[in-house]
């Protein structure tokens, strides 16, 4: 028996992923409320849950959690962008481009690097009622969702189709979450402000959105692996690089690291 074998049940993780998020979803819309109908903002215990469930806020638990779930997506793509350059297979560099793209993602996720174009492009509209707008990095991310999506279309319609339509899933999902509700939560921060339980029922199905479309991704890269390239062994041996590798089983990939 091999005692260092790790098996992932991509569902029972999917599963695992999903309960966290609808924890801090919860969590969060608690959190708010309490903070908007008490007078208890800055009691001893605040500080800390605010780290723990507040989506809307840096340098928090969810924002973390986050940032883990697209870089887990970025190192899965990786993997499989490894494997299907060794099997020569046509779309590789279209993996390795995915896998990129979700680093940044992660990278995006964890020091809010679009916000910074909020400021500028508002200013450029001129600053006043934009409504959906308001959150001004929209409008640059919605026209590079559109340039992807006709980018990327060719590749999803190659792979097998249960495989497409989980990515195109999850997608929907992430980018209705990530563009869709922030147009209306922008819209109404313009109109009402964010010091009301609409704002921040809008910020939680934002980021409830973005973690449950990751996490579905996450699950359909876990089945493409499992169905198109068998059992994955990871050696992280230090001499490893002076060995050759061991033949592989039927269904078996292995990676020297």
């Amino acid at each position: 028996m091999d005692t260092n074998k790790i098996s992932l049940d991509p569902s029972a993780l999917a599963w695992r992923l999903a309960l966290v998020a609808m924890l801090l979803v919860a969590g969060n819309i608690v959190l708010q409320l309490f903070r908007l109908h008490s007078n208890y903002e800055y009691f001893s215990g605040l500080a800390l849950v605010r780290v723990l469930v507040d989506l809307d806020g840096e340098n928090t638990f969810p924002a973390l959690f986050s940032t883990a779930l697209l870089l887990s997506a970025s190192a899965l793509l990786a993997l499989i962008a490894r494997l299907e350059r060794h099997d020569g297979a046509r779309d590789a560099a279209k993996w390795t481009l995915l896998a990129i793209g979700f680093l940044l993602m992660g990278m995006d996720e964890s020091l809010a690097l679009h916000e910074h174009l909020i400021a500028p492009l508002r200013a450029l509209l001129g600053g006043r009622q934009l409504g959906i707008f308001y959150f001004a990095w929209v409008i640059p991310g919605i026209v590079l969702v559109a340039v992807l999506g006709a980018y990327f279309m060719p590749f999803l319609w190659r792979l097998p189709r249960g495989t497409a339509i989980a990515f195109a899933l999850a997608a929907a999902i992430y980018v209705g979450g990530a563009l869709g509700v922030e147009l209306v939560e922008g819209w109404w921060r313009e109109g009402h402000g964010h010091r009301n339980a609409a704002y921040h029922l809008l910020v939680s199905l934002e980021e409830g959105m973005e973690m449950l479309g990751t996490i579905l991704f996450i699950h359909a890269l876990l089945r493409y692996l499992a169905g198109h390239h068998g059992e994955v062994r990871l050696r992280f041996d230090a001499a490893t690089a002076m060995q050759p590798l061991p033949e592989k089983q039927k269904g078996q990939r292995v990676l020297a690291r």
